[in-house]
């Protein structure tokens, strides 16, 4: 048995996009694991979700807008890159202040802006002037450089392993489910993100319990981050560097 797998497989699901839809917002909410839920600023549902998730035991992270490559119409509190420095910041801790229980930060989007350092340090200067948040890089781009800005500021941190929903393929969610138990396995930890989409729902409706059934515990993506820097576990260094690429209605926003 590798030292791995010897001290627990873990992992955890991010549900990105919470916000807009109550229906699907409080179907992922009401599954009975320990999800994590990203809600976006700015977004009609976004407190009650916040809350209902609380009672129900979700984490809860703020989902927050981030200026892509792509030229498509900014959500509410998008960070562009054309801000200065206080403009950014002032967008920020806006955005940090509208969803509440918030434990952490994924960005939504992204693939411009994540790769500027000068943008990111800003992005962690306020964090670090919070000093309770960790971020996750959702990896909308492989260019980005918001892990090694992170840890330059002293930031809990991780990058998403896979996407559950990259596409709408019919076998989609199921590879990539059994990629994501497969790298558990290997590594010992994995960090997936998927969406509020009936079919993703479904999905996770019926086959959630396969985690427990593989001897994997799913955690609240604050104690996986705690998981997966805990001495002296040999983990694997690599990343895993084959994400499928993100075709789908929301991905290609990214």
């Amino acid at each position: 048995m590798s030292t791995a797998a010897s001290a627990g497989n873990f992992a955890s699901i991010i549900i990105d996009d919470l916000g807009n839809n109550l229906e699907y917002g409080q179907s992922i909410i009401r599954l009975p694991a320990k999800l994590t839920v990203a809600i976006l600023p700015g977004t009609t549902y976004a407190k009650d979700l916040a809350r209902l998730a609380a009672r129900n035991n979700k984490e809860v992270m703020l989902h927050l807008p981030m200026q892509s490559v792509e030229h498509h119409k900014d959500s509410p509190g998008t960070l562009s890159l054309h801000m200065t420095e206080k403009e950014f910041s002032r967008q920020l801790r806006s955005d940090l202040n509208s969803v509440p229980y918030i434990r952490g930060i994924n960005n939504h989007m992204g693939s411009l802006l994540t790769r500027h350092p000068g943008h990111m340090s800003w992005l962690m200067d306020e964090l670090s002037r919070r000093g309770d948040l960790y971020f996750i890089d959702s990896k909308t781009t492989r260019k980005s450089v918001t892990e090694k800005i992170a840890a330059e500021h002293q930031i809990p941190n991780l990058s998403r392993d896979f996407f559950l929903d990259p596409d709408e393929k019919e076998n989609t969610l199921r590879n990539q489910f059994d990629r994501f138990i497969k790298k558990i396995k290997e590594r010992g930890y994995a960090l997936a993100i998927a969406h509020p989409y009936p079919k993703t729902i479904q999905f996770l409706q019926g086959h959630l319990k396969e985690l427990r059934e593989q001897g994997i515990t799913l955690l609240p993506v604050s104690k996986l981050i705690r998981a997966a820097h805990e001495p002296p576990i040999n983990r694997d260094k690599e990343r895993e560097d084959k994400h499928v690429a993100c075709t789908g209605a929301t991905c290609s926003r990214l």
